[in-house]
C-alpha cells in the first residue's frame, strides 16, 4: 500500500466511522501517514493528512459532546465512584488532552474550521515556523492556535523510534551468546517492524524472519498484532514495542506465541512501576535484563547515525524453561564494533534497504 493509498483509506474510513474507537484508530493511522510523508518529503500528502486528522478530531469532539448530552459520558469531576451508567474518557480510550483539543475543534462553526484548515495548509506549504496571528485577516479565531500548531508539528504520541542496527546486533552477539542461544537455529518475528530497522538485522542471524506492522511502512506485512485472527508463531519474538499499555499487551501476546523466547528493547524506566510489577514481573520476570553500558541513540521517525540521547535502554529477554539469570552488561564497545560500513546508507532510507537490494 502506497503512502497516498494509506491516506485514501483513512479518508474513506472516516466517512464511515460511527464510533469513538474507529475515529481514534483513524487518527493514529494518520499519525503514521504524516510521519512517513515527512520522511519521504511528500509535502502534498503531509498537508492533506494533517487536515484530515483535524477533521477526525472535530468528528471526535462531536461524538464526545453527543455522549455527554445523552448522559453516557461523565465529565470527570462530577462522576460518582459507583456511577456505572456513564463511562469515563479513560474507559473509551480518549486522553484528556485529546478530548479538550477535539471539543475545541467541534466548537468551531463551519467557516471558522475551514479557515483554520486553510491556515494550516498554508503553513505547511510555505514551511513557516510561526503562525499568523489568530485574530488577523485570515479569520482564525483566538483559541484555535493550539489546534493549529499541535497538528503541524510532530505528535509526541506517535511512538515510532527506530532502533539503531548496532543495538540489535548487540542483542544477538552479546546477550543471546551470553545465554548460549544460537540464532541460526531459530526463526524470529518482529511484530512492530516499522521500516525494518530491527527485522533487517535479525535477518543477518536468524534462519527465518517474519516482519509486520499495523501501518505499512513499505517493509513488512500489514497486520495488527494485537487483533490478528490467525496466530503467527515463531521461535523468537524480537521488537521495540509501542509505548504505554500497548507494550504490556505486546509482551503478553508474544509470550503466548513464542516457542523459545522473547526479547524487547525498552527504556530503562520500563523496569519501574507498581502496576507493571503486578502485571509482569511478579508473574513472569525476564530471564535476563541486559543493560547497555553506552547510550543508544534513538530519534523520532528515523535513525541518525551521529545522534545522541540522555535516555537509557535495555534488552529484556524471556526464555521458556530457563531460570532467571543475573543482570548482564552489554560492553561499551558495541556502537563502534557492531556498526557496519554500509549501515548509514542502508538504514537511513525509508524503508531500510534490504540486503538483497544492496548487494
Amino acid at each position: 500500500m502506497t503512502l497516498l493509498a494509506a491516506y485514501d483509506r483513512a479518508r474513506a474510513a472516516l466517512v464511515e466511522a460511527r464510533e469513538v474507537k474507529d475515529v481514534l484508530e483513524i487518527h493514529l493511522q494518520l499519525d503514521h501517514v504524516k510521519l512517513h510523508a515527512r520522511n519521504v518529503q511528500d509535502r502534498a500528502v503531509l498537508i492533506e493528512a494533517t487536515v484530515l486528522q483535524m477533521e477526525a478530531e472535530r468528528r471526535l469532539g462531536g461524538m464526545l459532546r453527543d455522549l455527554q448530552d445523552a448522559g453516557l459520558l461523565g465529565t470527570g469531576a462530577g462522576r460518582r465512584k459507583k456511577d456505572e451508567t456513564r463511562a469515563t474518557l479513560e474507559e473509551i480510550g480518549v486522553k484528556k488532552k485529546m478530548s479538550s483539543k477535539a471539543q475545541k475543534a467541534a466548537g468551531l462553526d463551519s467557516a471558522e474550521f475551514k479557515a483554520l484548515c486553510e491556515a494550516v495548509r498554508e503553513k505547511i506549504r510555505s514551511g513557516r515556523a510561526i503562525l499568523v496571528d489568530p485574530v488577523d485577516d485570515s479569520g482564525i479565531i483566538q483559541g484555535a492556535r493550539a489546534i493549529m500548531s499541535g497538528r503541524v508539528e510532530p505528535d509526541d504520541s506517535l511512538d515510532y523510534f527506530p532502533t539503531p542496527p548496532w543495538a540489535t546486533r548487540a542483542l544477538v552477539e552479546q546477550v543471546l551468546t551470553h545465554l548460549k542461544i544460537d540464532a541460526q537455529r531459530y526463526s524470529a518475528r518482529e511484530p512492530a517492524c516499522g521500516e525494518g530497522h530491527i527485522a533487517e538485522v535479525l535477518g543477518e542471524y536468524f534462519a527465518e524472519v517474519f516482519a509486520s506492522d499495523i501501518f505499512n511502512y513499505g517493509y513488512g506485512e500489514l497486520a495488527d498484532f494485537l487483533n490478528e485472527h490467525t496466530s503467527q508463531t515463531a521461535d523468537f519474538f524480537v521488537t521495540n514495542p509501542p509505548f504505554d499499555e500497548k507494550a504490556e499487551a505486546f509482551l503478553a501476546r508474544m509470550l503466548q506465541l513464542a516457542r523459545v523466547g522473547v526479547a524487547m528493547f525498552v527504556r530503562l524506566q520500563w523496569l519501574e512501576g507498581g502496576g507493571r510489577y503486578e502485571n509482569i514481573y511478579s508473574k513472569t520476570p525476564p530471564t535476563c535484563v541486559a543493560f547497555f553500558s553506552e547510550r543508544v541513540n534513538l530519534c523520532k521517525g528515523r535513525w541518525d547515525p551521529d545522534g545522541t540521547t540522555a535516555t537509557a535502554y535495555v534488552w529484556l529477554v524471556w526464555l521458556r524453561g530457563r531460570r532467571i539469570q543475573p543482570p548482564f552488561w552489554i560492553p561499551p564497545v558495541c556502537r563502534e564494533t557492531l556498526t557496519r560500513p554500509d549501515d548509514a546508507e542502508r538504514f537511513t532510507t525509508h524503508p531500510v534497504t534490504r540486503r538483497s537490494e544492496a548487494a
